[in-house]
Formats: C-alpha cells, sequence, structure tokens
C-alpha cells in the first residue's frame, strides 16, 4: 500500500476558490499540492517538477483539460493514466473514451471530502 501523504499533486483548476477546496481538502490526507491555474501555468509546472498525479479541470480558459492531458502525456508519457478530471457538465463520448483506455478518474463538481477520498483510493 502506498502513503498518500508522500504524495504531490498539480491542481489544474482556474476558480480560485475551488482550487483552495482542493488543496484544503487534499491536505486532510497529507498530499501536498501546488495549483496551476490554465493550462500554460501546467505545462511549466510538469517540466520543472515531478507530480504523482494531476488534478485537471476540463474548462479551463486557454484549453480544453482534455487537450491539456493529449499533450501532456505526449511530452510526459509517464503521466497516462495519473489523471482525475473534474467539472461541472456531463461527461462527453471523448472524455468516456480516454477515461475507459488510460484508466482515469472522474470527479464531478460539486463533490464531497467523501467522493474525492473514494477517487483517491487509487493511490493508495
Amino acid at each position: 500500500m502506498t502513503d498518500l501523504k508522500k504524495k504531490k499533486v498539480l491542481i489544474v483548476e482556474d476558480e480560485p476558490d475551488l482550487s483552495v477546496v482542493f488543496v484544503n481538502l487534499l491536505s486532510v490526507f497529507g498530499v501536498q499540492s501546488q495549483v496551476a491555474e490554465n493550462a500554460g501555468s501546467a505545462k511549466n509546472s510538469i517540466i520543472n517538477e515531478k507530480f504523482d498525479f494531476v488534478i485537471i479541470d476540463l474548462t479551463l480558459p486557454d484549453m480544453s483539460g482534455i487537450d491539456l492531458y493529449k499533450e501532456m502525456i505526449s511530452a510526459h508519457p509517464e503521466y497516462r493514466g495519473n489523471v482525475i478530471f473534474t467539472s461541472g457538465m456531463n461527461m462527453t463520448t471523448e472524455l468516456g473514451e480516454i477515461m475507459k483506455e488510460d484508466d482515469i478518474s472522474f470527479l464531478a463538481k460539486p463533490f464531497s471530502i467523501e467522493k474525492l477520498k473514494k477517487t483517491l483510493d487509487k493511490w493508495l
């Protein structure tokens, strides 16, 4: 069993209030978090640091979360499957296919701490 307290996550979320919620909830589990407010910032963070997994909002101001994921795994294949997508919208067919193919989790907004914990179980 992996110790979640040694994990580091990149949160790609353009809503500051939600970023704070993620950081605070993840800290309950001892996870170290870093926030990127858009895809460009996320790409820079991934170049400069290593993360155990990435939480990506599907609707970012500079590109879609799906496109960010595709670019991310093209440049850094080690992130394939190490992602949690989040959105307040319904899942698309494209997202469903990517999730199935790469074994990716989806966390619907709004979410409870219990749903976040269940989603994080993949890394426990």
